[in-house]
C-alpha cells in the first residue's frame, strides 16, 4: 500500500516479553513530507516492567497523537498517518465511540479492556482535529518497510530495558495453563448449563468484575475440551480459584455470558506431562 505523500507519517510499534506482565515497552518514529526537509526521529519511547501488547501497541498511539498536539503547526500539513501493524487498532478504532457511549461495552454487552487507552486515544483525535489535521490509522505488515524495522526495534529495546516508565492502567490478571492448546478463548454459548470447569486465567476489567477462561471437564471420560471465557463478579470470581475443577451454573444469555453460582469444587486428574527425551 501506497502511503499519502503529503502526510505526516507515525510509525508506531509495541514489545511485550512474556506477554502478559512482562517487561515491554513502546516506540514511534515520524517521517515528514520532503517539502517541509525535516528528518526522521523518534517521538516515543516508553519501557516499562509490566503490561501486555495490546496496550503497547495502543499507547504508541496515544503517545504520538499527544506528540502532535504539542508539535503541530507545520505549513500545509493536514493529515497524520498511524502506521501500525497491530490489527486490534485498527479492527477497533472505528469501534471505540460506540464501546464508550454505551459504558464501553460492545453490542453484545461484553466489556472491552483497556478502556483507559481507548479513550485517551478519542480525546486526542478530537484534539488534532481541532487542529485542522485529520487522524487516519494505516495497517502495514511488520518490518516490511525500513522504518516499520526501526520503530520494531526500538519498541523491542524499550522492552528490554523496562522499568524506566509505568504503564499505570495496567491490572495483571492471573494465568495458568490451558489444558487445550488449540485455537484462543472464545465467547461461551450460555444457555443455564450446569458444567464442571477448571478456570486458567483471569483478566480483572476496570469497575466490572472479571473475565475467566476456562476448560469444560467431562467427568465421565476425564477429557478437556473447548477454550472459553465468561464473566464474574468479583466475589464468585474469588471463589473460581485457578487450575481448580469447579461445578458451576452459568446464565442464558449466550451473548453476555456470565458464572452464577459455584456449586461445588470438584477434583480433577492431574496433567499428564510428557517424559522429555534423553
Amino acid at each position: 500500500m501506497s502511503l499519502d505523500p503529503r502526510a505526516i507519517h507515525i510509525y508506531t510499534d509495541g514489545s511485550c516479553y512474556k506477554n502478559p506482565g512482562g517487561d515491554s515497552g513502546c516506540a514511534a518514529i515520524i517521517h515528514f513530507p520532503e517539502d517541509l526537509g525535516l528528518p526522521d526521529g523518534q517521538i516515543v519511547d516508553f519501557g516499562c516492567g509490566e503490561s501486555n501488547i495490546n496496550r503497547m501497541e495502543l499507547l504508541a498511539c496515544v503517545k504520538a497523537l499527544d506528540w502532535v498536539c504539542d508539535n503541530a503547526g507545520w505549513k500545509n500539513i493536514t493529515r497524520v498517518l498511524l502506521v501500525t501493524d497491530s490489527q486490534y487498532i485498527t479492527n477497533n478504532v472505528f469501534r471505540a465511540r460506540a464501546w464508550k457511549g454505551n459504558g464501553w461495552r460492545n453490542a453484545h454487552g461484553e466489556w472491552k479492556f483497556n478502556s483507559d487507552l481507548w479513550d485517551k486515544l478519542l480525546k486526542f483525535q478530537i484534539k488534532v482535529s481541532k487542529l485542522g489535521i485529520r487522524t487516519d490509522f494505516v495497517w502495514q505488515k511488520g518490518k516490511k518497510s525500513e522504518l516499520g524495522k526501526k520503530v520494531d526495534k526500538a519498541a523491542k529495546t524499550a522492552a528490554q530495558r523496562g522499568g524506566f516508565d509505568t504503564d499505570t492502567g495496567y491490572k495483571p490478571g492471573s494465568v495458568t495453563r490451558s489444558l487445550v492448546k488449540e485455537g484462543s478463548a472464545e465467547r461461551f454459548r450460555a444457555a443455564g448449563q450446569i458444567l464442571v470447569v477448571r478456570p486458567y486465567a483471569k483478566k480483572p476489567l476496570r469497575k466490572y468484575g472479571d473475565r475467566i477462561s476456562f476448560n469444560i471437564f467431562d467427568v465421565a471420560t476425564e477429557t478437556y475440551s473447548g477454550k472459553f471465557y465468561a464473566f464474574a463478579n468479583p466475589t464468585l470470581s474469588f471463589e473460581l480459584h485457578r487450575g481448580n475443577g469447579h461445578r458451576v451454573k452459568f446464565n442464558s444469555d449466550p451473548n453476555f455470558p456470565q458464572f452464577l453460582e459455584r456449586i461445588e469444587g470438584i477434583d480433577l486428574p492431574k496433567p499428564v506431562r510428557k517424559r522429555r527425551r534423553a
